[in-house]
């Protein structure tokens, strides 16, 4: 890393074969996000976002856990500016979800033991997620007096449905990894020696691939959530005509001409 990059206290950022690797490095605390962590989850997402060598991020942990959730405890105060206080602290956790989602690139998830609260916001927003064996989920918030937040709301009954999602919020119950994958919250549970290996083959799978393209195919897919099918096929012709003018698409025309697997460069 050099000079004029940003240095990091609570992550490990580095770059492996077009893969960002993000490290949540807080083991002592079971990787709870702190005002610090807030920060540079920020600055490591949008260094992803504007270096063209990173094709694909990999976010992951230190330690026996993925993460715990947020420290809310800086937040909770008394008098009549605590309410105000707190909505502006939350204001800027909640950039998190809007980078990981926004990101034009995939983002995969490596989990290695529990993913609660805001942690299990980072599993939601990944584009996609494997799970150790000893991986467990909880939503969390209602048994510490609050209301589900960081996109949950808006994340998990699109996974889920309706019903799931607030069983899910409303009990606070940990689930295992294989009822995560079940649900469709994971793509896979694997044993724990080999999600590192694992959950890096993945993300290099996906920073080989089309960038452009998946970007585009990640942005339509959120879009797509919130809108009507006209809308939705409006945005896939816009995409669609950008795909056409990367280099990427003529790989593929010719690699499929020329039977072989394409060579995409993200361009």
């Amino acid at each position: 890393m050099s000079q004029s990059e940003p240095q990091f206290e609570t992550l490990i950022v580095t770059v492996d074969d077009g893969v960002q690797i993000v490290t949540l490095n807080r083991p002592e605390a079971m990787n709870t996000i702190n005002d610090a962590m807030t920060h540079e989850l920020l600055t490591a997402f949008e260094m992803a976002a504007r270096n063209s060598e990173v094709r694909a991020v990999l976010l992951r942990a230190t330690g026996r856990a993925f993460c715990a959730g947020f420290e809310l405890g800086s937040m909770q105060s008394e008098g009549a500016e605590a309410v105000f206080q707190a909505k502006s602290g939350l204001a800027e956790i909640n950039k998190i979800p809007l980078a990981i989602l926004g990101l034009e690139k995939p983002v995969v998830a490596a989990v290695n033991g529990v993913a609660v609260g805001g942690g299990f916001s980072l599993v939601l927003c990944s584009d996609l997620a494997i799970a150790s064996e000893t991986a467990r989920f909880s939503v969390i918030y209602a048994r510490r007096g609050l209301m589900s937040d960081l996109g949950i709301n808006y994340m998990l009954p699109r996974y889920v449905g309706l019903r799931k999602a607030k069983e899910l919020i409303f009990t606070a119950d940990m689930i295992d990894a294989a009822e995560a994958e079940r649900l469709g919250l994971i793509n896979k549970v694997v044993s724990p020696d080999a999600l590192d290996d694992e959950a890096l083959s993945l993300a290099k799978r996906m920073a080989s691939g089309p960038t452009k393209a998946l970007g585009l195919s990640k942005m339509a897919i959120h879009r797509s959530l919130d809108t009507d099918l006209a809308t939705s096929l409006e945005l896939e012709t816009w995409g669609q005509a950008l795909c056409i003018q990367t280099q990427d698409v003529i790989e593929g025309w010719t690699a499929f001409a020329e039977k072989r697997d394409p060579n995409f460069q993200g361009k």
